[in-house]
């Protein structure tokens, strides 16, 4: 196996820089566009094979050095008893959020943590023997603020207005809230890396929302907790903090060993805050991906690839997800550029 990737995580000395791409799975493959044009998202998701299948593509169509499993944060809570549809327009939505204590009171944190997400584990099983020869796997957990803003607001919000009013009004109920999610999320994740994915990924995509105090009270706690339970495995944790980097000096010792720099961020500034104990993952413009002339996006790379070198370990990927109008020649580019300049550096 091409194990490169998980020598970075540890810091360990790579022969180049490994690269994956952040949305590889989907978006821009005219194989997964085929493939959606048949059978909805939530069907794919649910469907061992066919999330496996999808999980692979990129791995066989880019060269990336990782495969991370292909679902979607908002099915992650499901079991605990949030009913959930994907609306063509708003994307996913839950019918019965989260709004008051008895909608907190009735949330169940199952004992099995395959209840109602033994698709996502089965589709790790079935991924194990395709990828044994090729590259790891990343396994895909939310972050637990992510999460529970997902439940508040029902679905993606643009002010966010429920879950700060929850927050503000009902600190001890939103921390009731924090700890069960948690909890369920700490063990499916866990699950996920017994199962046999080789690293875990958590997105606290909803982050940067929350002022220094609030993250630090409300949601700092819990994600020390989860990477705590999840140290037990031995794997890399990786963390993307999206929008947290004004406060990289305190959260650089929740447990995490790899951080996801979003592209607003220098990425030597990032490092110098975070320390040396910690590695980096990131952290290019997807518009420079997507857009950019190979002159123009080779400059970029060779730029990230100088600071990178002065982290515990660097892996190369984009600070956001990949942009669907991306041409597959243009992603292709990028991996080989960052394969072909890592070496010669």
């Amino acid at each position: 196996m091409n194990d490169t990737f998980l020598k970075a995580c540890r810091g360990e000395r790579t022969d180049y820089t490994p690269v994956w791409i952040m949305r590889q799975a989907g978006r821009n493959l005219p194989q997964f566009r085929e493939l959606n044009a048949k059978v909805d998202f939530l069907t794919i998701c649910r469907s061992a094979e066919l999330a496996a299948k999808v999980t692979l593509m990129p791995v066989d169509t880019f060269g990336v050095d990782a495969a991370i499993l292909f679902s979607d944060l908002p099915l992650m809570v499901v079991p605990m008893g949030i009913d959930l549809k994907y609306n063509e327009k708003l994307g996913p939505v839950y019918t019965n959020p989260i709004r008051k204590k008895s909608d907190v009171d009735r949330l169940v944190v199952p004992d099995d943590p395959e209840k109602g997400l033994s698709f996502m584990l089965d589709t790790i099983k079935q991924l194990l023997p395709e990828l044994k020869n090729k590259v790891p796997l990343i396994g895909f957990g939310g972050g637990p603020f992510t999460l529970v803003a997902y439940m508040i607001e029902g679905g993606v919000s643009q002010r966010y207005f429920y879950v700060k009013s929850l927050l503000n009004e009902s600190p001890e109920l939103f921390h009731q809230l924090m700890a069960k999610v948690a909890k369920f999320d700490a063990s499916f994740c866990q699950a996920q890396l017994k199962a046999g994915a080789q690293a875990i990924m958590l997105f606290e995509n909803w982050g940067g929302i929350l002022s220094y105090r609030d993250y630090m009270e409300f949601v700092y706690p819990y994600v020390r907790e989860i990477f705590t339970s999840l140290k037990k495995e031995d794997k890399p944790i990786i963390y993307l903090a999206d929008r947290l980097s004004p406060i990289y000096e305190q959260i650089k010792d929740c447990g995490a060993d790899v951080f996801n720099i979003d592209f607003r961020v220098r990425l030597e500034d990032a490092i110098k805050r975070l320390g040396h104990k910690v590695a980096v993952q990131g952290n290019l413009d997807p518009f420079v991906m997507a857009y950019a002339s190979q002159e123009r996006m080779e400059s970029h790379v060779k730029e990230i690839l100088a600071m990178g070198k002065k982290a515990k370990g660097h892996i190369f990927n984009l600070g956001d997800g990949i942009l669907p109008e991306t041409p597959v020649a243009k992603t292709k580019a990028l991996v080989e550029a960052v394969h072909r300049l890592s070496r010669k550096s």
